[in-house]
């Protein structure tokens, strides 16, 4: 019996840094390698991808080294042709570079916070998004929504029939060495300065701002705590304006450490040690650093907006984004938490069991679920 034949568009795995969108795409790519009962075409647009790029990528967890191995691809493949492309269903995990080119097709829909939230976003990318979304959706046969709170926002915004949604709950996906280097410290006995860390881009709808605005009430909670900001910097200079914020109420630089983009070996480091998380945002499409503190057995300070309550309610403490009464009380909340847990230390087969737990296999198994079905 011949296999099904079926695209996954990859293009974020290109880039140098994966966050967010890169992540997802990679770790479902390594789900769909490893599945045999489906013949993967892994594309670029619509450009053929060599098996052993795919592999380096997800190696590497970057696109900062793969330059010449898709330079050779791109001069020496070939694209698959409209003729070769009806025999095939696809998946694109975000942008759609072709319309109604494969016999089916899919988009995953991570958010539509351009359009329902567009005083975070910069002109450019709500133009570009609002120029392409609708048609992106009308011209896909299903859509796989990372949270039920996506899929409400799609199903009442475009009007699609819940029978061409379906969720497809994201995952996490420590590497094991990672885990072991980073409660290592913790099993010897090594103590680090107490500190929170502060997860997402640095942009205006992560709501960082709310972090200092408390620090500035609350100038105990930051000799107590360092406040270690994890994240790529964004867009509309919002790095820019938390330092200003920080200068001129005269909050302690030192206290405040904004790490820029962190491998993720470095990054399970520094979640593994924290006191606990914080998560501010406004809104999002799942909110996988919440999943992530889970995973590693840490309270997040949660906004209760959009898709967040989804993620991990049990190991989040819960607060308005646009309340910073509420905030304060979450983190008193956390504090008192943190003290308690700190003669308990979570071991490395705990941690593990919780990644499998909070591992891939759904997310993947709904979208090769809706191929097989499809051929």
């Amino acid at each position: 019996m011949s296999k099904v034949k079926a695209v996954f568009d990859v293009a974020p795995l290109l880039e140098d840094h994966w966050t967010g969108i890169s992540n997802v795409i990679g770790a479902i790519a390594e789900k769909a390698i490893a599945d045999d009962r489906i013949d993967w075409t892994f594309c670029y647009e619509i450009l053929p991808l060599p098996r052993p790029l795919i592999e380096k990528l997800l190696g590497d967890q970057s696109g900062a080294h793969s330059g010449g191995l898709f330079h050779d691809a791109a001069i020496n493949g070939r694209s698959l042709d409209f003729l070769q492309a009806r025999e095939y269903v696809a998946v694109f995990p975000h942008v759609k570079p072709v319309r109604r080119y494969f016999r089916k097709e899919a988009l995953i829909v991570h958010d539509l916070s351009p359009l329902l939230t567009p005083s975070y976003h910069n002109q450019d990318n709500i133009d570009h998004f609002a120029n392409r979304i609708k048609h992106d959706i009308e011209s896909s046969d299903h859509y796989f929504c990372v949270s039920e709170a996506t899929r409400g926002d799609v199903e009442l915004y475009f009007q699609c029939p819940r029978e061409k949604t379906s969720v497809i709950r994201l995952g996490t996906s420590f590497d094991p060495c990672d885990l072991s280097l980073a409660l290592d410290g913790a099993r010897r006995g090594i103590t680090v300065e107490p500190y929170v860390v502060v997860l997402g881009t640095l942009e205006p709808r992560k709501n960082a701002a709310i972090v200092l605005e408390f620090l500035l009430d609350n100038p105990q909670f930051g000799r107590d705590y360092k406040f270690i900001f994890i994240g790529r910097d964004g867009w509309l200079d919002e790095k820019g304006r938390l330092l200003r914020l920080l200068v001129e109420n005269g909050i302690p630089t030192e206290q405040v450490v904004f790490t820029g983009f962190v491998p993720p070996e470095q990054r399970a480091i520094l979640l593994a040690n924290c006191a606990f998380c914080i998560y501010p945002s406004f809104f999002e499409g799942f909110g996988l650093p919440i999943l992530e503190a889970a995973t590693l057995n840490k309270f997040t300070v949660c906004s209760n907006a959009s898709s967040m309550p989804e993620v991990a309610p049990d190991r989040s403490i819960f607060f308005d984004p646009n309340s910073l009464d509420e905030f304060s009380e979450a983190m008193y909340i956390a504090h008192r938490c943190a003290l308690i847990g700190r003669s308990s230390r979570t071991s490395l087969a705990d941690t593990l069991r919780r990644g499998r737990e909070a591992g891939w296999d759904q997310c993947y198994g709904e979208i090769a679920r809706w191929v097989l079905e499809t051929a």
